[in-house]
């Protein structure tokens, strides 16, 4: 881009157009995945929620997760405790029952993984493939949307193709094939071409 516009400008540029390139790649995938299924395609109200900044959310924490290199149980528990400190010191700002972000010191609570779920992730993410419980990523992405919008988000992405989504007795565990992650990953590398002096 000319020199005539500043660095803010380039990367607000950047910024715009990788964001719309990546939900057009994530409705791309889906209406592929699910016709190459003989499957309908997705319809208009589930194009527009594969175009939420949720979406984004889910996917920028698969990528964080895989580009982190948070696999093993000392690295996934060691996630899970700066959660668990973030959630903590998040409850310290209440004020009569509100967070001074406006979140409610109930749902800031019931965010904190106790053991048990913690051991849960862990063990299921013990054969290589990093799984979370659909509760477990709804607790991790409270600040940003509701447990019920994160479970019809995920519900949507496994729906396209881009999530891993099974019953295991009463829990519902999901996983990634890389794919979100990978959009994801270009959506960034976009940005920062943008931002690299060319000579």
């Amino acid at each position: 881009m000319s020199d005539q516009f500043s660095r803010e400008l380039i990367c607000l540029a950047a910024m715009r157009q990788a964001r719309s390139d990546f939900f057009d790649r994530v409705v791309d995938h889906a209406e592929a995945w699910r016709r190459d299924r003989g499957e309908d395609e997705p319809s208009r109200d589930a194009r527009k929620l594969l175009r939420s900044e949720g979406v984004a959310q889910i996917a920028e924490f698969f990528f964080a997760i895989r580009e982190g290199g948070i696999s093993t149980s000392e690295a996934l528990r060691g996630f899970f405790d700066r959660h668990n400190a973030d959630m903590a010191a998040l409850l310290e700002t209440c004020e009569r029952g509100y967070t001074r972000f406006g979140l409610s010191e109930s749902r800031v609570k019931s965010a904190i993984f106790k053991d048990h779920q913690v051991d849960l992730v862990i063990h299921e993410s013990s054969h290589g493939t990093v799984t979370f419980d659909q509760r477990s990523i709804g607790k991790i992405l409270t600040q940003v949307m509701s447990y019920e919008s994160c479970r019809t988000l995920l519900i949507l992405l496994s729906e396209a193709g881009l999530l891993q989504r099974r019953d295991f007795r009463a829990v519902v565990l999901i996983s990634s094939n890389g794919t979100l992650e990978s959009l994801y990953r270009d959506h960034l590398s976009y940005i920062a071409t943008a931002l690299t002096p060319q000579d």
